[in-house]
């Protein structure tokens, strides 16, 4: 069996990145990897306040780590999230020592994803982004703050400055591809020309 394409798609919280990934696995068929926050006990601790940033990272290595090792049998993978988000949060989240043990530790486990062959990389601006959260209400973010949630935003697009794989930025602010089917058809088709773009480029 050949491996799997990988779709991948990225952003700050409240960009709209499980939506996506949800009406993408259905129109393409494909294996659908969710991140899953309200499954880390420490994220809720981490943001009330320091001294939990490492075991938070730690889980969601692990979390992915699982996740991708055995991601299952179709052509297709779409993910809420980049099998290396480590790479975003650990140098935003963690000090010096910390950070130098987190690499350690994922050098151990020999955790090394394959890129993914499309990154969907979503924005918004930083009060969408807040309102969002705010609706949607998830226990896990209430103690989130909006100077947290602007250094991520900050770390995101400087990950995404540098990121030299194909990728498709959207501001899901202007592209609503959650109440708009018009748009979610216009993206779905957007999509369907990449993979066609880098599957004739490899073959």
């Amino acid at each position: 069996m050949t491996n799997p394409r990988i779709i991948s798609i990225e952003g700050p919280m409240g960009a709209g990145k499980t939506s996506l990934a949800r009406q993408l696995g259905q129109a393409l068929g494909g294996q659908i990897i969710l991140e899953a926050p309200a499954q880390n006990p420490f994220l809720c601790r981490f943001y009330q306040g320091p001294g939990a940033a490492l075991a938070t990272e730690l889980q969601f290595l692990m979390q992915r780590r699982a996740q991708w090792q055995h991601p299952g049998d179709k052509h297709w993978i779409i993910s809420d999230h980049s099998a290396r988000k480590d790479e975003i949060f650990t140098p935003l989240t963690l000090d010096t020592e910390e950070l130098r043990l987190f690499q350690a530790l994922r050098m151990a486990l020999d955790y090394h994803p394959a890129p993914a062959d499309l990154m969907i990389f979503l924005d918004a601006p930083l009060p969408i982004l807040l309102e969002r959260i705010r609706v949607r209400g998830d226990a896990y973010e209430q103690a989130l703050t909006a100077d947290y949630l602007e250094r991520v935003q900050a770390a995101y697009r400087a990950w995404r400055a540098d990121y030299s794989w194909p990728c498709l930025d959207i501001d899901s602010a202007q592209v609503d591809f959650v109440h708009d089917p018009r748009h979610t058809e216009q993206l779905i088709d957007t999509v369907r020309y990449r993979l066609k773009e880098a599957e004739e480029r490899d073959a």
